[in-house]
């Protein structure tokens, strides 16, 4: 019989909620309790498919092996969810390899009593093809909304509690949120952690810490300072482990190295993200440190503790709740972008995520460095006219310009800013000519990388990093809201600006064209111009008539989207960024007060 202690856990769970009183009660006469430590594998990829399991504690990391070798995580489990049950259906081997994030506890229904089960309730198969198709609309990415257990790990810094409180009262608005320390594990269950209590003391708590957990919707572990019996007990229980630590001083090597070696002995599981606090500034010339890549961090985050908004946006991210940003390819157009974000601002819409293509890119970059649209406005008002990069004209053996206007320009605005240092979350799209496929940009010099996403093919030359080619991300992604979809959870909206011109000619035949004579009547103010388009618009439209179709596809994908009337204006019209960007900040404003539900944060 299932032990009485758990029935609550499992009666809250989804599966069993969708059921009759009767299966219910037939199927607790059938599980069976297994307890599965942290790092221990539930089932490989191509075992017999024998059990369907429900998470009553704990959290699952599902992944799949690709072709070249490499695992690649598709999605956690978390406490309520469950896992296996194609294998009841169909009785194939398991198609995904399922390990345990931290010590987790699960209900097992194997097929022998599933079968009988459903000779009871024959039901029972629709509540698990629910589940089933719930899962594949979630596209099989890793789920971080449902993430319940945060902890707080601090290296070198004496601003861990503060951050630990304003963390837990962010992740308050999603949920009811606890916060839990050693101090308070004392005073409220009176157990003292020490070297000598740590395994009686871990088996009490465990248990209690999971009911806690049952009762609210997130849970942050104040870890202590050094690895202690508790520090060790609260990275066991996290989901999400935050190592924080201050932005303007080294990780102390001994520190760092302890953390370290306590990481690779006890094969760490959980995700972990790297906490950088900043001073009263954000210092957007912090390196990234050293450690980040040694600890196998998948984040890193800029918070500074007297603005409230940038926990709240860790929170957001934390919690599925995050709201991104992709800004599509457009030349000049696309500075209607910058309206867009002014309209968002002005109807408090935070954004947490902005990833773009080609010029979406450069207003992207600017926003995630922190750049009001004020800024925004004046700096491009300034330097595109000022630029003209499309006429940096050389001799045509690689491309029509040198780019050097180009590249003096994007380092001017950016710096030696890196992807991940910027205060709010980034990504952009160049294409790969070596590899025939996108090249998502999330970290590295920020310049270069956008500097690659608006090479367009023949009119400047490529950027060649690491001996790969890259060009105009328009090729591939000019509107990257797919891309958006697996890095933030959340709403996501979706700015296009790309097909707004129509290309065509009144002629009814032309085929050979002498540049000599183009070049003569444009001169003469008395000669008929020919329609054809000159080979900067030829180019740049070849660079985003593949991606027609995928912009409309896109455009569903995106919670609202928003299409400027920007068709009067050229794609190298420098000349009107105000206009471009007042025509956005209109039409955005109209759209987002004729939908009540996008007006706000949501």
């Amino acid at each position: 019989m299932f032990p009485q202690d758990k029935l609550a856990d499992l009666s809250a769970t989804p599966f069993f909620t969708a059921l009759n009183p009767s299966t219910i009660e037939q199927l607790l006469a059938e599980l069976e309790l297994n307890h599965l430590p942290g790092g221990a594998i539930l089932f490989r990829a191509g075992e017999a498919g024998d059990s369907m399991y429900i998470v009553l504690s704990g959290r699952l990391r599902v992944s799949v092996q690709r072709s070249n070798g490499s695992e690649e995580v598709i999605r956690e489990i978390a406490r309520g969810e469950s896992v296996g049950e194609l294998a009841l259906l169909t009785g194939e081997t398991r198609s995904a390899t399922i390990r345990a994030i931290r010590n987790s506890e699960l209900a097992m229904l194997s097929r022998n009593a599933f079968e009988r089960a459903i000779r009871i309730d024959p039901t029972l198969i629709r509540q698990i093809a629910v589940a089933l198709a719930s899962r594949h609309r979630g596209d099989g990415m890793p789920a971080r909304s449902n993430i319940r257990t945060v902890t707080v790990l601090p290296v070198g810094v004496n601003e861990a509690n503060a951050f630990a409180d304003l963390l837990a009262d962010a992740l308050a608005h999603v949920g009811p949120t606890l916060r839990v320390s050693r101090e308070k594990i004392k005073t409220d269950y009176g157990l003292e952690f020490s070297d000598f209590t740590e395994d009686r003391a871990s088996a009490q708590l465990t248990s209690r810490l999971n009911a806690l957990e049952s009762t609210h919707r997130a849970v942050v572990y104040q870890a202590d300072p050094e690895i202690t019996p508790w520090t060790k007990h609260s990275i066991r229980q996290a989901d999400l482990i935050l190592v924080v630590g201050c932005a303007d001083a080294n990780f102390l090597d001994m520190e760092f190295q302890r953390l370290q070696k306590y990481f690779d002995s006890c094969a760490i599981t959980a995700r972990i993200e790297l906490v950088l606090l900043h001073g009263s500034e954000f210092d957007s010339s912090v390196p990234t440190p050293k450690c980040f890549a040694a600890l196998g961090a998948s984040a890193l985050h800029h918070i500074v503790l007297t603005e409230p908004a940038d926990v709240a946006k860790l929170a957001r991210l934390i919690t599925g709740t995050a709201i991104g940003l992709v800004l599509s390819g457009g030349g000049a157009r696309a500075f209607a972008h910058i309206g867009v974000i002014r309209a968002m601002h002005e109807r408090g819409i935070s954004i947490d995520f902005v990833g773009g293509t080609s010029m979406g890119a450069v207003i992207a970059a600017q926003l995630a460095l922190g750049w009001d649209w004020q800024m925004m406005a004046r700096v491009n008002r300034e330097e595109w006219p000022r630029t003209e990069p499309q006429k940096n004209y050389t001799l045509p053996l690689v491309a029509l310009n040198s780019a050097r206007r180009m590249d003096q320009m994007l380092r001017k605005m950016f710096g030696a800013a890196e992807i991940q240092n910027l205060r709010t979350k980034f990504f952009c799209v160049s294409t790969n000519l070596t590899t025939a496929d996108a090249k998502i940009h999330r970290e590295g010099s920020l310049w270069k990388a956008v500097r690659a996403s608006v090479s367009i093919p023949g009119i400047g030359p490529p950027a060649i990093e690491n001996g790969e080619i890259l060009v105009d991300g328009g090729l591939v992604n000019n509107l990257p809201v797919d891309v958006m979809r697996k890095f933030c959870q959340g709403v996501v909206y979706a700015v296009d600006v790309s097909e707004q011109v129509e290309f065509k000619s009144n002629l009814q035949e032309s085929y050979t064209v002498s540049g000599w004579t183009f070049f003569l009547r444009h001169l003469n103010p008395f000669a008929e111009k020919p329609d054809i388009p000159n080979i900067l618009n030829t180019l740049y439209r070849t660079t985003t008539v593949g991606g027609v179709r995928a912009i409309e596809s896109a455009k569903c994908q995106a919670d609202l989207c928003f299409e400027p009337p920007v068709s009067q204006f050229g794609v190298f019209d420098w000349q009107s960024v105000e206009k471009i960007i007042d025509v956005g900040y209109r039409y955005a404003i109209k759209k987002l007060d004729e939908h009540p539900k996008f007006s706000r944060n949501l």
